[in-house]
């Protein structure tokens, strides 16, 4: 089918990324998550506009009508993990195109169907539970084998992996699917191929737009928050409202922070931080105080032991020395023949000193040093001193009085004078007391004591040794006093906070600083923030034009005259059909969402009420049934369907109109039925019949390793024939094998059930053969028609036949006599009476015939 010239135009001016997906789905198909991801990948090129990064663009393509395909279910099977469905075989559903699923309450028909909605992608397939009676599993499993296009597939299923492609046409109705067909809108599934590619298309717009969501949500913003405290002021404004357009000149000077800033915030938190501003500037006052006499001191210091003062300094010492060298000289020629060297020298000068001191103010206090009169002894020994030693005394205090040794002292003197002008180091004790009172800071203490190390090392050079250098204390007076600058500054501020309330200015001056701070410690942060917004940008542009809206639009408009009309009219003959026209009920469009087309059902002419309130149970379901078959009949090709007890709540009436319309539906597509109730099994098996045709019968049950398992069809569901072939050749021989191998004791039960289903088989005998099947258990009808007069050929002979067989078997199913029980009988006896039953057959039916 050719898209219609105003169709075709109308892609044309769609974005070019929707062309591509539309000539992908056209050339491809539905499109795996790699296409979805490069045609992700194209929309953004389109909002980047990037044109020459995109390929191509639609054109009028011509829709050829799809192959037909062809599906049928084969079995399911592995089953693990699911429900307490254990089988240890696979559920077959055989060749026939209408087949039962019978088992009774609890054999695990809900799991098989369980699975099937979940297979199958049914509208609300429910939780697939584990054995709760058992260990949780790894994972839910099974294998579905079914055939496609004549072709045999075997899928290994994971709960996990979600629907099977192939088998999304499959329809499945069960008690919750009929309630949703009543109860909410429901979308058409059966749409032309035009409306199809539509569909389709939109699907693959959502899952583009999915896949650009999914970009966007791991577009996860690393943007620190801001603290709240920060939220009023200009620069938690300008985070706070960060975007795209922002440019790296503009996060320059937002997050800009300077040592500037740091000072003045530190000063701020301080003034703050002080509750007595008046006492804060005295203190500063005094700091600067102890500061100014710290710089002093040190100025004095570098003056006294300048370069100028210090050679002064030393010449004088030099001086001093050479009359001192001078004196020493004249001495030792004055007293070489003194018995004992030295005179002249320090010690000697010192040591005279002291013995005049002494004399003076002890020993001859009236008398002038020396003392030499009569009786006069040595100040040092105290011996009397003899003539000559008197002489000598005197000539030693004559030399001290000399010229050259007041030179001497004199100029030691003026040396002395000088050196003691040079004021004291002060100790390690001191110095640190005077920088903790001028508040100077650890390393500009470090820097004060290396200064004063220094000086005293230049001062101690002056007496004597080395002279060290004068060091440079320019830089830390100029940091002194710069300090002492801030210090009057921030004591006039202190002043001012005494004087007037400004703490609210200095708070909110505070705050600015904090949250500058703040941000410019964010800086890397808000550029990656401002990287995410601008792909953000990009991406929500995408999902935008990924929208749904206008293909959903189109698709409606088309949908009004392809889909309506055509699906009420179904309902209404799927009602007609189940013999329920007389209900009234009306089915109408409501809305188009997204390019689908819901319906809903209403009473019709009613002035009031809700159809769960108005209508009974059968009525209910009867409609559900309608909407259901009106829905998934639309399609273009004959799908399987599943059906989970479509009678319940059903009366007589309509439970074989149900019946009538799911043979109809079996004439050209699979129909599966999963039952519990054996008149319906009659049913499906009678009208089947009537139609040509054997419905296929599947049991299931339940065993001691759990559900599900299939089995053989029950005797009861057997055409009589065949069942009794089945006791012949397969279930005799298998027990009269036992009874050789094991004994009675294995034989005894296998012979009782052969008795009890050779009994029941004999009825079955006399209800489609010897009565020819006029009258059936679990059949409304009594069937005339052809059958009636072959009731003629039944003689005397063949009801004492049946009354001997059912007296006989009848003996097995009842309770014995203890004084006389009954001896169940041998595989011989059993294959006597079974094969006389198959000759009593034969020989009537040849007889009917």
């Amino acid at each position: 089918m050719s898209i219609e010239p105003s169709v075709a135009d109308w892609f044309k001016e769609r974005p070019i990324w929707l062309q591509e997906a539309a000539k992908l789905l056209i050339e491809k198909g539905t499109p795996g998550q790699k296409e979805i991801d490069n045609l992700a990948d194209v929309c953004l090129k389109e909002v980047l506009g990037k044109p020459d990064q995109l390929t191509s663009s639609f054109c009028s393509t011509v829709f050829t009508d799809p192959a037909g395909n062809a599906l049928r279910l084969s079995s399911i099977g592995d089953i693990n993990g699911i429900n307490a469905l254990s089988p240890k075989k696979p559920l077959t559903f055989g060749k026939m195109n209408l087949s039962v699923v019978y088992g009774q309450n609890g054999s695990g028909k809900s799991g098989y169907v369980r699975i099937l909605k979940h297979l199958c992608g049914a509208r609300h397939p429910g939780k697939l539970h584990p054995n709760v009676y058992a260990a949780p599993p790894e994972k839910q499993t099974c294998s579905i084998v079914y055939e496609h296009d004549g072709a045999s597939v075997t899928h290994e299923w994971e709960n996990e992996s979600g629907t099977v492609d192939d088998l999304r046409t499959v329809d499945i109705f069960d008690t919750h699917c009929g309630q949703v067909y009543v109860n909410g809108e429901n979308e058409v599934t059966y749409e032309p191929e035009i409306l199809m590619f539509f569909s389709e298309l939109i699907g693959i717009c959502e899952k583009v737009s999915s896949e650009i969501d999914n970009r966007i949500v791991k577009l996860v913003s690393k943007k620190p928050p801001l603290p709240a405290e920060y939220t009023l002021t200009t620069s938690g404004k300008w985070y706070a409202q960060l975007s795209g357009a922002i440019t790296a000149d503009k996060i320059t000077a937002n997050c800009e922070w300077t040592s500037t800033k740091e000072g003045e915030l530190e000063a701020i938190c301080g003034r703050l931080a002080e509750q007595a501003p008046a006492e804060k500037a005295r203190l500063l006052r005094k700091q600067n105080e102890y500061l100014e006499s710290i710089i002093l001191k040190m100025q004095t210091m570098v003056t006294q032991l300048s370069e100028e003062g210090c050679q002064a300094i030393l010449s004088l010492r030099q001086e001093a020395k050479q009359k001192e060298e001078s004196a020493r000289v004249a001495a030792e020629l004055l007293f070489q023949n003194t018995p004992i060297q030295g005179i002249g020298s320090d010690v000697w000068v010192q040591l005279w000193a002291q013995a005049r001191k002494y004399s003076e103010d002890v020993a001859y206090a009236e008398q002038s040093f020396p003392f030499v009169g009569d009786g006069a002894l040595c100040v040092l020994c105290q011996q009397p001193l003899s003539d000559a030693a008197k002489k000598r005394v005197q000539s030693f205090e004559d030399y001290i009085k000399g010229e050259m040794q007041k030179a001497a002292e004199l100029a030691q003197k003026t040396f002395d004078d000088a050196l003691a002008v040079i004021e004291d180091i002060p100790s390690a004790k001191d110095l640190k007391t005077a920088a903790d009172a001028a508040a100077v800071s650890d390393e500009a203490y470090s820097a004060l004591q290396a200064f004063y190390d220094a000086f005293k090392g230049r001062k101690d050079g002056l007496s004597g040794g080395t002279l060290a250098s004068l060091p440079d204390i320019s830089t830390w007076v100029t940091s002194a006093k710069a300090l002492a600058d801030s210090n009057n500054i921030t004591a006039k501020e202190y002043d001012d906070d005494a004087q007037q309330d400004n703490r609210t200015e200095l708070n909110a001056r505070r705050l600015e600083l904090e949250a500058a701070k703040w941000v410019s410690q964010q800086k890397m942060a808000i550029e990656e923030e401002i990287k995410r917004l601008i792909a953000l940008k990009v991406l929500q542009a995408a999902s935008k034009l990924a929208n749904t809206k206008s293909i959903s639009l189109k698709k409606g408009e088309l949908a009004e005259t392809l889909i309506t009309d055509a699906f009420v009219k179904r309902f209404n003959e799927e009602l007609a059909r189940m013999d329920s026209a007389h209900i009234n009920v009306e089915l109408v469009k409501t809305k188009v969402t997204k390019g689908r087309v819901l319906h809903s059902l209403r009473l019709k002419g009613a002035k009031g009420g809700s159809l769960s309130e108005v209508l009974s149970e059968g009525e209910y379901r009867i409609i559900s049934l309608a909407s259901f078959l009106a829905d998934v009949t639309g399609k273009a090709h004959a799908a399987p369907f599943v059906f989970d007890d479509p009678i319940s709540s059903l009366d007589q009436i309509f439970e074989e109109a149900v019946v009538r319309r799911l043979v109809a539906l079996s004439k050209d597509r699979q129909v599966i039925v999963f039952t519990h109730r054996l008149s319906l099994l009659g049913l499906i098996q009678d009208y089947g019949k009537a139609a040509g045709f054997e419905p296929e019968v599947i049991c299931i049950r339940r065993e001691h390793w759990g559900t599900g398992e299939p089995g053989g069809t029950p005797l009861f569901a057997k055409k009589p024939a065949s069942a009794l072939n089945s006791l012949l050749g397969e279930r005799l021989p298998q027990a009269r094998k036992l009874l050789e191998e094991h004994g009675q004791e294995v034989y005894t039960p296998l012979a009782k059930s052969l008795c009890s289903d050779f009994r029941i088989l004999l009825e079955r005998m006399i209800e489609f053969d010897l009565l020819a099947d006029v009258v059936q258990r679990y059949r409304r009808d009594v069937m005339t028609k052809g059958k009636i007069a072959k009731l003629a050929n039944i003689t005397e002979a063949d009801c004492n036949y049946f009354d001997e067989m059912m007296t006989k078997y009848s003996r097995y199913e009842h309770s014995q006599p203890l004084e006389a029980p009954v001896q169940l009988p041998s595989p011989d006896d059993l294959k006597t009476d079974f094969e006389g039953l198959k000759k009593w057959r034969e020989d009537f039916a040849a007889r009917a015939a």
